[in-house]
């Protein structure tokens, strides 16, 4: 599995408020055995647990994470594409690291990861308060 994790880097403020309003938007998310055993993955890979599993599509993960800086993920592939999305609960550190002067910076405790075909990819990281699991 290949991990991207670059939007860890971009400003919170986009992570907070560009991810929590289009989250909430009706996409065609649907919860399944097969999404739950798709984000196991992911979960290990961030030691964290999964809060939410939903069949999607390739564009309704680029809708989520279209205010983002970095670029759509899976670009070759056509929007109706099959795809998992997760949400992963645990501690997701921050990039970049803490300053010279020790100073650390408090952990995100959710990531929204999406899955293609086995690929993941970082799509936004968070906080719990600021990236709800929407109820299908």
């Amino acid at each position: 599995m290949v991990r991207r994790i670059a939007l860890l880097a971009l400003p919170l403020a986009s992570l907070a408020l560009g991810a929590c309003q289009v989250i909430g938007a009706p996409f065609s998310l649907g919860p399944s055995r097969l999404a739950a055993e798709a984000c196991a993955g992911p979960a290990r890979e961030y030691s964290g647990s999964v809060s939410g599993s939903f069949d999607t599509t390739v564009g309704a993960i680029r809708a989520v994470g279209s205010r983002s800086a970095v670029p759509a993920p899976w670009p070759d592939l056509p929007p109706g594409h099959a795809a998992v999305l997760c949400y992963i609960d645990g501690r997701m550190g921050k990039a970049p690291p803490a300053g010279q002067d020790g100073e650390g910076r408090e952990s995100f405790d959710r990531a929204i990861v999406g899955v293609v075909d086995g690929d993941l990819q970082m799509i936004v990281a968070g906080y719990r308060d600021q990236l709800p699991v929407p109820t299908p």
